[in-house]
């Protein structure tokens, strides 16, 4: 898939709304958003797009065989850049096939798997950038007449398991592990030799060892940060930069979002008063919309009641008086439920059972979707133009589905160990495939499922909840989490919050990031954004 965009915009044929968000000189408050036609960028061949090969290992009776998965996370990731980006089985790989590619990388996942030599060799001769992650990096080294040692300057050490104490030294900042981080393996760079130590792994203030390092044009990480997806993973993600020889700009910026707006559940007064902070404060944000809420158990009072985002007509002047003042409505979900209670209960996947849904296909999928927008639109007399997947939760049915309505999703995404191409024909049962939730550092313009992402990786605000990526969901969880993702050169941070909890604990996480050098910005300056042009 390609993903190339226009210098030069071109109008959307769909109706979308354009919030005038940009502060106005001399003064903090937010410009009046008017409801309008927005000009995208569109795919364009003068725009420069680079060939990128993504390598996994395959081998069904391997334990570890998650090469498919690991290789539609880097296909995220690349879909931030202009590229045009394969998926191959390195099995499959044939002499002088990274000639046809700007640039290459291989997922090492599996321990000891067989390269061929025509690989190896082709990746030590190639003149192109090449990223090798993780295992396999000694098969370079097996035959001396290969010049691998001469060429990039280093040699493999041993495969080790390491203290998850042992830190991540990064553009000069110490970066933490998770517990179950610990397979790596160890290489020394040969003196005199060409190579950079981009990152390092501090063992004590008198042992380091190289982490990232780069040989010219070969890029070697020590073990695979898209396993344990945590800190090491925002190193590969911005290392992706100079893997590309991007020319973009350093900036850190911020997006907020209120969570599970819905009729018949909302604090008016409470919300405006949220909404006003951020107003006078020139703050842009964002807010979820379930336009349809119901209680079929009786969890909350009446069992079966459902209540209508266009019998609610206080929540639509709301929604009114917060896209006045910098709001941006996303579509979150139907009725955000399947079983139970709208907005705690899953709506596209089992979350009790952590499988899909029976009946999940891609059919079912676009009924549900389909029925959102038809109440969003009923209720706001204008279509959504962003989607939220509820609970970030769904089978690539649901992912492939809504491609068909939006351009935009603003969330994580589920990734699976699969790379089919989902249709209305298709019929993929995925309760037995791996998967995992994917967060982005950064604007994603083109994802596997053929989506623009908008990053949420910051998580929910919440008073007593339980800790993500290591850190409670306070605000000084959310300011660590934020400073670990500031490595990220252009990264984009994100938190949610439901205007219930503490308006204090927002407030704080607000101030917080502005402090640290955030910078929070609408959804449609994004929108606007372009990849980031090559050098």
């Amino acid at each position: 898939m390609k993903n190339t965009y226009r210098l030069i915009k071109k109008r959307n044929a769909i109706m979308l709304i354009v919030f005038g968000l940009a502060l106005l000189l001399g003064c903090t408050q937010t410009r009046t958003p008017v409801v309008n036609q927005i000009e995208i960028s569109q795919n364009a061949d003068s725009f420069p797009v680079k060939k990128v090969a993504v390598f996994y290992d395959d081998d069904p009776t391997d334990q570890w065989n998650y090469g498919k998965l690991y290789a539609s996370m880097v296909r995220n990731l690349l879909g931030h850049f202009n590229t045009d980006v394969s998926i191959i089985d390195v099995a499959d790989y044939q002499n002088g096939m990274l000639e046809n590619y700007a640039a290459g990388i291989y997922i090492g996942n599996i321990y000891d798997y067989p390269l061929s030599d025509d690989f190896l060799q082709d990746v030590i001769n190639s003149k192109n950038p090449f990223l090798w992650m993780n295992s396999n990096i000694w098969q370079l080294f097996k035959n001396e007449e290969g010049g691998a040692v001469e060429k990039f300057g280093f040699e493999f050490v041993e495969a080790e398991i390491i203290n998850p104490d042992v830190k991540i030294i990064y553009k000069d900042k110490e970066l933490p592990r998770l517990e179950s981080d610990v397979y790596f393996n160890l290489v020394s760079i040969n003196a005199g030799s060409k190579c950079e130590e981009l990152a390092t792994l501090k063992f004590s203030d008198t042992e380091e060892k190289p982490y990232a390092i780069r040989c010219g044009n070969f890029f070697y990480i020590t073990h695979n940060p898209l396993a344990n997806f945590y800190a090491s993973y925002l190193v590969f993600a911005d290392l992706l930069h100079d893997l590309l020889d991007t020319n973009v700009a350093e900036s850190h910026r911020a997006l907020v979002r209120f969570e599970d707006l819905m009729p018949g559940n909302v604090n008016y007064d409470l919300v405006k008063e949220q909404v006003n902070f951020l107003y006078e404060k020139g703050i842009p944000f964002a807010f979820g919309i379930i336009p349809v809420n119901t209680d079929p158990e009786g969890v909350w009072g009446e069992p079966g009641k459902t209540v209508y985002l266009y019998e609610d007509f206080m929540l639509q002047e709301l929604i009114k008086y917060m896209i006045k003042r910098g709001g941006t409505p996303i579509l979150h979900g139907y009725t955000h439920q399947h079983d139970s209670i709208s907005g705690v209960d899953y709506e596209f996947w089992d979350g009790e059972k952590d499988i899909p849904f029976p009946e999940d296909d891609y059919t079912w999928a676009s009924g549900r979707i389909a029925s959102g927008i038809e109440q969003f639109e009923k209720a706001l007399d204008y279509a959504p133009v962003i989607w939220e997947t509820p609970h970030y939760s769904a089978s690539p049915n649901t992912y492939f589905a809504l491609a068909n309505y939006f351009n935009v999703i603003y969330e994580r995404v589920m990734v699976f160990n699969d790379l089919n191409i989902v249709s209305e024909d298709s019929e993929i049962d995925y309760t037995k495939i791996p998967y995992v939730t994917q967060t982005f550092p950064y604007q994603i313009f083109d994802s596997f499922y053929g989506l623009r992402i908008i990053p949420e990786n910051l998580g929910y605000l919440e008073e007593g909840g339980e800790e993500e990526f290591g850190v409670p969901p306070t605000p000084e969880g959310k300011l660590i989490l934020a400073d670990m993702y500031s490595v990220v050169r252009d990264g984009v941070v994100s938190f949610m919050f439901h205007h219930w909890q503490p308006s204090q604990d927002f407030y704080d996480t607000i101030n917080g990031l502005e402090d640290m050098g955030y910078t929070f910005v609408s959804i449609d300056e994004l929108l606007q954004e372009i990849p980031p042009e090559y050098k």
